[in-house]
């Protein structure tokens, strides 16, 4: 049992640690990001920075999830359908209860999806991408008929406040990403439930033989994953006002991306919360950036993924030289 303990001990250890091997990826885009700022002279304003700031907020928001299902060897690809159906509930609610009420509901609602992921991944034990991809499909389905296959627009002006407020002059749903990153950052880092996610990604078998119950948190992981997506989905709902059947569409691999590039391992056990707020942060930097120099959204697409690639690739050659 000692020996199972050191194991633990030792991923843990692995995962707080800072590389270059690890961080490297990030280390040139920030370079990049640098250079390239120097060469385009609106990109510092201050308008820009809020403006990228305020893009970032829905998909960080959504990553903090993936963050937490990813380190525990798990993989959630119906978050951007989950963002969908959340926005347009969380919109057509309003038509009959407070909108406060309805931003429960929909959490609720993200929550449970989030259950029945983890649930059918840990219990049943479908491969989580499987698991994913078959709600991910329920889930647009359910929001075709739940919309009718028509926009919903939002009817209360006290709730776009979420979206599209300011405090002082920061976005408010900048505000809400910050504080999500700064509370979830410290239950990963300081508490059970985040040192056992790192276990569970790191060693399942080990963490089991200790007494963990390794389907408890591996489940946990999920319903974080589904809560985070929600309220994405409540986010964008209240700043674009409307919801479409087609909302969310790819932010999945957008999420993906950010986490990974923000030095979540793929094969679970390490990453953290701020690596991958980083990781959203410094996408939408090299959107933000290839946008005022006008490169074409297609390359834009081929660079993303020639990104992705090059990140698990490196993560994975590296797990193997270990």
């Amino acid at each position: 049992m000692k020996n199972v303990k050191d194991m633990l001990d030792n991923i843990w250890e692995k995962r707080k640690g800072f590389t270059l091997k690890k961080y490297g990826i990030m280390i040139a885009l920030i370079i990049i990001s640098i250079i390239i700022s120097i060469t385009t002279p609106n990109f510092l304003t201050e308008r820009n920075i809020m403006n990228i700031l305020r893009q970032s907020s829905i998909i960080g928001v959504m990553a903090i999830g993936t963050t937490f299902v990813i380190i525990s060897g798990g993989f959630d690809i119906c978050v951007g359908s989950l963002l969908a159906l959340a926005a347009a509930m969380c919109l057509g609610l309003q038509n009959y209860m407070p909108w406060y009420i309805a931003i429960f509901v929909v959490l609720a609602m993200g929550a449970f999806v989030g259950f029945i992921n983890g649930f059918l991944t840990a219990k049943i034990k479908i491969v989580a991408i499987i698991t994913t991809l078959g709600t991910m499909t329920i889930l647009r389905g359910i929001t075709y008929l739940y919309t009718g296959g028509y926009s919903i627009i939002g009817k209360n002006p006290d709730f776009k406040f979420i979206g599209s407020g300011y405090i002082g002059p920061i976005p408010f749903p900048v505000i809400i990403l910050f504080v999500m990153v700064i509370f979830w950052q410290f239950v990963l880092s300081k508490t059970k439930l985040g040192r056992y996610s790192c276990a569970v990604g790191g060693n399942k078998e080990a963490t089991r033989l200790s007494g963990v119950p390794v389907n408890f948190y591996h489940i946990m992981t999920f319903v974080i994953g589904g809560l985070m997506a929600a309220m994405s989905g409540i986010i964008y709902a209240s700043r674009l006002n409307s919801a479409t059947p087609l909302a969310g569409v790819n932010y999945e691999m957008d999420a993906i991306a950010a986490t990974v590039i923000g030095g979540t391992s793929v094969s679970g056990g390490e990453g953290s919360v701020i690596g991958t707020l980083i990781g959203v942060l410094l996408l939408n930097i090299l959107g933000n950036m290839f946008n005022l120099l006008g490169v074409q959204v297609y390359i834009q697409y081929i660079i993303k993924g020639a990104i992705i690639l090059a990140v698990v690739g490196f993560d994975s050659y590296s797990k193997a030289k270990e």
